[in-house]
Parts: C-alpha cells; sequence; structure tokens
C-alpha cells in the first residue's frame, strides 16, 4: 500500500542479508517504503496484513522455497494481485518458466545491477497502478451505465404507456384534460430527451470524441446566454435570476462546454428553487482565475448527498420543488467539463436553505 511520502511499498523476501542491505540502499535511493522478511511464512503473513505494492522474492530460501510462497500468496484473494519479481542465481529456461507459471510478473537476477532492479521495479509499479485505476474506472463505469440504462428504459417505458393509454381513450377526455395531458407527456418527453442528451454529451467526452477548443471568450456572456435558455422556466415559477457583472472577463476556453455547464447549473438551480425564489449569478477574480457562483435558496440538500454529487455510480433521485425530475447526470457532466479545462466545481448547501455551486476556472 503506497505512502505518502513514499512511492510505493516493496516486500523483500530473501534469506541472504547481504542481498537485503544491497537491495535497501537501491530501493531507499529512489524513496520507497521498503519491508522486510527472511523465509516465505512470514512473506505471505506480511503481505495479508500489509498488502504491498510489489513483492521481491528469492527463489532459494530454506524451508519454504520461493516458488512454494508465490503459489500461496497467489491463492490468497488478499494477495492473489500483487506482483511479484523473483530474485535469482538461475538463468535457466526451465526455472523462468516456473516463476511465470506461477503468477511472478518478472525476474532479476544475481548479482543485482543497480539499473536494471530499478527499472523492473518502477515499470511493475507503474503497470499495477494502472491495472487498479482501470479495475476502479471500469467498474465505475459499469454500475453507471447500468443506472442510466435502467433510468432511461422507465422513463421512456413509462412515456409509451402513457401515449397508448391516451390514445385508446382519447374520444373520453375533455379538451382541458387533453390539454393538461399533452402538457404532461410533453414535460416527460423534454426530461428525457436532457437525459439522453446529457449521456451522450458525457460519452462523447469519455471517449475524447469530443474535441477540446480553447479560445478567448467572454465568460459573462455564455452565462447570460445560458440564462435566457431557461428564463421561461424560472418565470413559470416566479423565479427571480439575479446577476451584476461589473467588469468584463475573458479566460481561455472552450465555449460550448462551459456553455453546457452553465445551462447545467442554471437549470438545477431553477429546478431545487422554491417558486417566488431567487438565483444569484456572481463572477469575481481571485488572483489567477474567476470564481463563478450560482446560488440558490431553494430545498438545499444534506452531507451524504453532496458527497457523492460528482461520484460515478452514485445514485441518487432529488426531486425539484414542483416535482421535476433530476438524475444527477448533468452535475457528472459539468465536472468532466470542467475537468478538461483544470477548473474545479465545489457544492455548499444546507437543507431547506438553499445550494451555491462554485465554478473556478484559470484565466489563462
Amino acid at each position: 500500500m503506497t505512502h505518502k511520502n513514499s512511492r510505493g511499498t516493496i516486500l523483500v523476501v530473501d534469506d541472504n542479508p547481504t542481498n537485503i542491505e544491497l537491495l535497501l540502499v537501491y530501493l531507499h535511493e529512489k524513496k520507497y517504503r521498503i519491508l522486510v522478511t527472511r523465509d516465505g511464512p512470514s512473506a505471505i503473513k506480511r503481505a495479508v496484513s500489509v498488502k504491498p505494492d510489489l513483492i521481491l522474492l528469492d527463489i532459494m530460501m530454506p524451508g519454504m522455497n520461493g516458488f512454494e510462497t508465490c503459489e500461496h500468496l497467489k491463492n490468497k484473494p488478499e494477495t492473489k494481485d500483487i506482483p511479484i519479481i523473483f530474485m535469482t542465481a538461475l538463468a535457466d529456461i526451465e526455472t523462468k518458466l516456473k516463476g511465470f507459471e506461477l503468477g511472478a510478473v518478472d525476474y532479476v537476477t544475481k548479482p543485482f545491477q543497480k539499473a536494471e532492479v530499478c527499472a523492473r521495479i518502477q515499470t511493475h509499479l507503474t503497470i499495477q497502478e494502472q491495472k487498479i485505476k482501470l479495475a476502479h474506472l471500469n467498474d465505475s463505469k459499469d454500475r453507471f451505465f447500468s443506472i442510466v440504462s435502467h433510468d432511461m428504459k422507465g422513463a421512456f417505458g413509462s412515456l409509451l404507456s402513457f401515449t397508448q393509454y391516451v390514445s385508446k381513450s382519447f374520444d373520453d377526455w375533455s379538451r382541458d384534460d387533453l390539454k393538461r395531458l399533452i402538457y404532461e407527456m410533453s414535460a416527460s418527453a423534454e426530461k428525457n430527451y436532457k437525459l439522453l442528451e446529457n449521456f451522450l454529451e458525457w460519452s462523447k467526452t469519455q471517449m475524447g470524441a469530443t474535441p477540446f477548443s480553447p479560445s478567448r471568450v467572454l465568460i459573462e456572456y455564455i452565462i447570460v446566454q445560458a440564462i435566457q435558455v431557461f428564463q421561461e422556466q424560472a418565470n413559470a415559477k416566479n423565479i427571480k435570476i439575479n446577476y451584476d457583472f461589473n467588469s468584463e472577463h475573458f479566460i481561455q476556453a472552450d465555449a460550448q462546454m462551459l456553455a453546457t455547464v452553465f445551462r447545467n447549473l442554471i437549470s438545477n438551480a431553477i429546478k431545487f428553487s422554491n417558486a417566488g425564489g431567487t438565483v444569484n449569478v456572481t463572477c469575481k477574480e481571485m488572483d489567477d482565475q474567476l470564481e463563478v457562483s450560482i446560488e440558490d435558496n431553494g430545498c438545499g440538500m444534506n452531507q451524504d448527498l453532496m458527497n457523492d454529487l460528482f461520484t460515478m455510480g452514485k445514485r441518487y433521485h432529488t426531486t425539484g420543488t414542483a416535482g421535476e425530475k433530476g438524475t444527477g447526470l448533468g452535475l457528472l457532466l459539468c465536472k468532466d467539463l470542467l475537468d478538461r479545462h483544470n477548473g474545479s466545481i465545489k457544492v455548499k448547501s444546507k437543507k431547506g436553505q438553499g445550494t451555491t455551486f462554485i465554478i473556478n476556472l484559470f484565466k489563462k
């Protein structure tokens, strides 16, 4: 397990003090955290408790040799994924093949060559780190896609059932009833379209299919455009959107990506504001950054929900003050698009007292 001030934790298993001393000199220079055991059983026990990032394992040890130790480690769920590099003076192909068959990732030969030992260790630590990150990412994406597919199937299934029901009993409805039902179907279709739009946009960013095209943009202009898109929704809830930009702020950014971010955040602010409430949008300079705040005085959220807002695969449902449905996908998209700008997004909120999203962007 990697510690804060080290490049990785390495368990060295060797019964020869001279070899251990030499490896300690090599590896401490590279700022690795080093653990040492001198026999197979001790190595297994230490590996289970500490879970090092890599194991350097001598083959020729009394009692339980390196091959047997490796086999035990690979049979334990706690240690089976830890990369093992064998240390040996035996250079025959049969020895190497046996080690690979047992699950080792590499060999270093004795007498040790400093450059070779350090290079092989760093290579396999890098590979291991990438494997762990990829596994976490794949797991999160699997859960995320499962959530989105479930939501989309449910949303379109509900809309389909609704339209079928109305069409079959069309003559039984009054004009006012039909008007109300059509309005509800339109609202449902709009919500589904927004979900699909955000999902497709997020998918493109993950695949690198959305080009990042920064240019000199006036951030106030992008924000005002986003406000205008949702002005009608704000008017329907008698919500006033306040913005007062005292000066112009130009930054290097992708205008389309930032427009997507602000549209999502302003839409959320209106959705979760109480009728007759206000949404305040401010922009100010903070040293070499611009800080944009979007504040509402609506329903707010608790700490547990705030902790999961930008976490892929986390499922939560929040209903707007007028019954509007949210999926959380828009916020995930916002974070990804801001990451492309080396920017950040954070949230402050209190249940029943409103929410503020704060965006920081570098001016250059």
